[in-house]
């Protein structure tokens, strides 16, 4: 289940929201739109059929896009020890901007999204069948860990595909993947991110 935690301007905790009706307004509240789609059974990336399957999401997707302006559709899956994610996680975890609307749609693993808001961040940790949409300009970064194991699908409105500006601003220490679902649990008393009820 999807958990989202509120950060003051200093990078304090402030609390946590793990229902799905309690997340999704307040990050409506911010133009991000987020909510739970399960696509299924995906085939591996090098698999026969899987360009044909990748084209297929398009239809189901088409729903998310909600006037974004979507247009390329990539998937990108990183697991635990993978050559260049460290290289990789460096880029992802620089706060930035895209001039476009980015839309991901979890498949399987976990990944963590901080978003910068007036008062502070928000810290969004999606699970396989989460879905969020970013609009363009708002300053955020994303982390998976330093053991990551994600697997997405990216609807981009950029025709050269994932292109980040940094957002040149100063941001408080925040708990990257691993502290962060750490902290999740101790917070909640639960074993596994997997375990949060509403």
């Amino acid at each position: 289940m999807a958990a989202l935690a509120l950060f003051d301007a200093a990078g304090h905790w402030q609390d946590t929201l793990v229902c799905e009706h309690r997340i999704a307004p307040w990050l409506q509240g911010l133009g991000v739109s987020w909510g739970v789609l399960h696509l299924g059974p995906a085939p591996e990336p090098d698999a026969p059929g899987a360009q044909a399957w990748l084209q297929a999401q398009q239809v189901p997707l088409a729903s998310l896009d909600q006037g974004l302006g979507l247009h390329r559709i990539d998937r990108v899956r990183v697991n635990p020890g993978q050559p260049g994610w460290p290289a990789l996680r460096q880029q992802f975890t620089q706060e930035h901007r895209h001039s476009e609307a980015e839309l991901r749609v979890f498949l399987a693993g976990a990944g963590l999204f901080t978003v910068r808001h007036p008062e502070g961040f928000v810290g969004l940790l999606c699970e396989a069948g989460d879905w969020v949409a970013l609009p363009a300009g708002l300053a955020h970064s994303f982390d998976a860990g330093a053991e990551p194991h994600f697997d997405a699908l990216r609807l981009l409105g950029q025709a050269e595909g994932w292109v980040a500006q940094p957002s040149g601003l100063q941001r408080p220490e925040l708990p990257d993947f691993d502290a962060f679902v750490s902290q999740l649990l101790e917070q909640t008393g639960y074993a596994s991110p997997d375990d949060l009820v509403c």
